[in-house]
């Protein structure tokens, strides 16, 4: 937003009113700024209730979504390591989320799937964050909603492979 486009407190931080000067022409610090409301929403609805992390949903989500998904297109869809998606898929087989098993056709390779008790969790955590986040985004009208999520998306896509 440029600066002669700001009114009353937009130039302000959120809670403690602090100037913000040229961040607040930044996307990464606003999208900072909002991660701090969307990581609260994400802990109401899945980290405390259900006991999931960020990356434990996500993960268990796209298994969900995507059937025998090897680890490799899982570090490369999120930007992860090998090695930490090694552990984070280790700690959802070892809660009984996820089942992994050997490809028939390259016996080095693992493909992992949801088991029920995971396709049960994922599915009461994906509507619980709906329903959360349908009140943060209470403010904006469907269009704006729509506008930001389509916004973001054209961001990401911009991330070298």
């Amino acid at each position: 937003m440029s600066a002669s486009l700001k009114t009353g407190q937009d130039h302000l931080t959120p809670t403690a009113q602090l100037e913000e000067g040229g961040l607040h022409e930044l996307l990464g610090y606003r999208l900072a700024q909002a991660s701090i409301v969307t990581n609260g929403c994400f802990q109401r609805a899945a980290g405390g209730p259900l006991g999931l992390g960020q990356v434990e949903f996500t993960l268990l989500h796209l298994i969900n979504k995507n059937t025998s998904v090897t680890p490799s297109r899982m570090a490369r869809a999120l930007a992860i390591s090998m090695p930490a998606i090694t552990v984070w898929l280790g700690k959802l087989e070892q809660r009984g989320l996820v089942s992994r098993e050997r490809s028939t056709t390259d016996r080095r390779s693992q493909h992992f799937g949801v088991t029920e008790a995971g396709r049960q969790l994922v599915g009461d955590a994906l509507a619980a964050l709906q329903a959360e986040e349908a009140q943060v985004l209470s403010t904006l009208s469907p269009a704006e909603r729509a506008m930001l999520l389509e916004l973001l998306r054209k961001v990401a896509r911009r991330r070298k492979a």
